[in-house]
């Protein structure tokens, strides 16, 4: 059979779906593809024998499945297995991942598959890889790079003899090196990195910061996989007025909670120290409650606190019940929450109840500016001795914007308002400046006169 001039091929597809029914395995639980669905081939030119299921297309091919999409000049398969391959380029296109390859062998309706010299995306990252073997929920990759910048020469990048990518969980890179352009500045013989919301691999690269109380400063971030679940990590912090602060411990993330046993220093936003001399915390993974709009976050934690000259046991636990953001308008949208925190102290007996409640209006007129609007609520009953926890301001007003002057210079202000006693405790003014793949936020906070500046990724 010969088509030609992008033929939609109606009995190609069914023939597709009557494989499909025969001969299609179990699919993992976490796949919606549905394993009947039609499998729908175009092209210029197409050969297809009914007896051997064999195909042939040539020009301007795209074979498509759901949300599976291969997109070649030449492209081979066989309907009775439901693969195709290629010796040449070929793109594939399914969600959170697109490659284009100069070799490919791919199932469709299994959605495994192997590919040579790939370059590309997988969830946030930009990959190269010499060789690349990829199912639903695992991706391998040989001799391959990753980065979260999308530049020809990556600002920063990391290269490894194999890494392994689970979307949406953990990537695990081999032999590793990190490198800033074109130097590479350490390597680990194995490296881990979580790809959960919020968090990801620039972690691992130095970040330079400033502030007035802490001096100068360099921060970064390492993990070490000890098993599938059990990784030892770092969060190695320098500063030139207070010196080493850093953390060690091990972290285990699973699919309903991530544990970790932390020793070290931590800090809050007022630069007030705490040191943890161990502290044991579990936080389970949000949870949607049921079809509402609301998710659910908890928290617990034991251990020892360490403040100069107060030091005793310290456990707790936190629990936070948010709304989904609720749309007001195209340029406005509400966010609402709130939250019962409970800590006992090993120090002079100690303990408190805190109540929360947070809420943020944000206003987006146009591309270029931003401005939000927020009333913080916290009702403590009884008291902390550590300063790293204790509560500034009960109710809290909080109003600023940020306005984008050009590509890269932006200019913001914000303010947190003391309501209660009727002053204003913070005026934040902010120049952000957009290095690359970096950004870079020098504030000055007038009411404290004080100074920061941090660097981070922003394309990761």
């Amino acid at each position: 059979m010969n088509n030609s001039k992008k033929v939609m091929i109606g009995l190609l597809a069914l023939i597709f779906v009557f494989g499909t029914a025969n001969a299609a395995p179990a699919k993992p639980a976490n796949s919606s593809s549905n394993t009947k669905a039609p499998i729908v081939v175009e092209a210029d030119e197409l050969y297809f024998s009914d007896s051997t299921g064999d195909l042939y297309a040539r020009g301007n091919v795209q074979i498509k499945q759901n949300q599976d999409k291969v997109e070649a000049n030449l492209l081979k398969g066989n309907t009775q297995k439901n693969e195709v391959w290629t010796d040449g380029e070929a793109v594939l296109s399914r969600p959170g991942m697109k490659l284009t390859t100069t070799g490919m062998h791919y199932n469709l309706n299994e959605h495994t598959g192997s590919m040579q010299s790939s370059k590309g995306t997988i969830e946030r990252l930009h990959i190269t890889s010499k060789a690349i073997s990829t199912s639903p929920v695992h991706t391998t990759m040989n001799d391959g790079t990753v980065t979260g910048c999308p530049a020809e020469v990556p600002d920063y990048h990391i290269s490894a003899e194999r890494v392994e990518i689970w979307p949406g969980d953990k990537m695990i890179a081999y032999n590793a090196k990190f490198w800033i352009k074109n130097t590479v500045i350490f390597s680990l013989p194995k490296y881990q990195s979580s790809l959960r919301e919020g968090e990801g691999a620039s972690a691992a690269f130095p970040k330079p910061n400033y502030s007035s109380d802490n001096g100068i400063g360099i921060s970064q971030h390492l993990e070490y996989p000890l098993s599938p679940r059990l990784a030892a990590f770092a969060n190695l912090d320098y500063y030139s007025k207070v010196n080493f602060k850093p953390m060690y411990g091990l972290i285990s993330r699973n699919s309903n909670f991530t544990a970790k046993l932390g020793y070290g220093n931590e800090e809050n936003d007022d630069h007030d120290w705490i040191k943890k001399e161990p502290e044991l915390s579990i936080e389970l993974n949000s949870q949607r409650l049921g079809s509402s709009p609301l998710t659910l976050d908890a928290s617990a934690a034991w251990g020892e606190w360490n403040e100069g000259k107060v030091r005793g046991t310290h456990s707790g636990f936190a629990l936070y019940l948010s709304h989904d953001p609720i749309v007001l308008g195209s340029k406005t949208t509400l966010k609402i929450g709130t939250g019962f925190n409970r800590n006992f102290y090993g120090y002079n007996d100690a303990n408190n109840s805190v109540f929360h409640f947070d809420s943020r209006l944000d206003i987006k007129p146009n591309d270029r500016l931003a401005t939000w609007l927020g009333y913080n609520y916290s009702s403590d009953i009884g008291a902390t001795p550590y300063e790293f926890d204790r509560i500034d301001v009960a109710k809290e007003g909080r109003i600023g914007f940020m306005y984008q002057i050009d590509r890269l210079n932006g200019l913001g202000v914000k303010m947190r308002y003391d309501l209660e006693h009727g002053r204003t405790e913070d005026i934040d003014y902010t120049w952000r400046r957009t290095l690359h793949c970096f950004e870079a936020d020098i504030t000055y906070r007038a009411k404290r006169s004080e100074i920061r500046v941090k660097v981070d990724a922003v394309k990761w």
